[in-house]
């Protein structure tokens, strides 16, 4: 599965904003090629967690996908003060927002992610490692949600 699916379901990942509703459907997609592999009809009715223990393996796309975003992260934060990349992550853009909700930027997820925002986030990533420890506590903090 890793070796045929992934490659193309995180092609460019790191660049994704991820909504909720797009965390459902990778989430979906994951199960469906698992069931696809295993050869399991949907007629079977069985849960998506007995087809995870039939297959012995977890749910994993979802915890890749986002730390090869937090990874690109701080990779971007590291390079140079006077690129592109990094003033349009941090916001640097002139220009105006439309009315209406704000929208859920690309930044949002790391902040989300990490428990870090703001000159904290740039701090970290400048310290590999503390970038690393938070790396290891998003990492933990999405087991743990995904548990519940």
């Amino acid at each position: 599965m890793k070796a045929l699916f992934w490659p193309v379901a995180t092609h460019g990942c790191e660049s994704w904003t991820l909504k909720k509703q797009e965390e459902i459907h990778i989430q979906a997609f994951e199960n469906k090629r698992i069931r696809k592999i295993l050869r399991i009809p949907w007629t079977m009715l069985t849960t998506t967690e007995q087809v995870y223990t039939m297959a012995g393996a977890e749910s994993e796309l979802l915890d890749h996908i986002k730390s090869r975003k937090l990874r690109y992260f701080g990779h971007v934060m590291r390079l140079p003060h006077d690129n592109i990349e990094s003033s349009v992550m941090t916001g640097l853009i002139e220009g105006i927002r439309g009315r209406g909700r704000p929208r859920v930027c690309w930044s949002d997820n790391i902040v989300a992610w990490t428990g870090l925002s703001g000159v904290s986030l740039l701090h970290a990533t400048r310290d590999r490692r503390r970038w690393s420890s938070a790396l290891i506590y998003a990492a933990n903090h999405r087991s743990a949600t995904t548990a519940l």
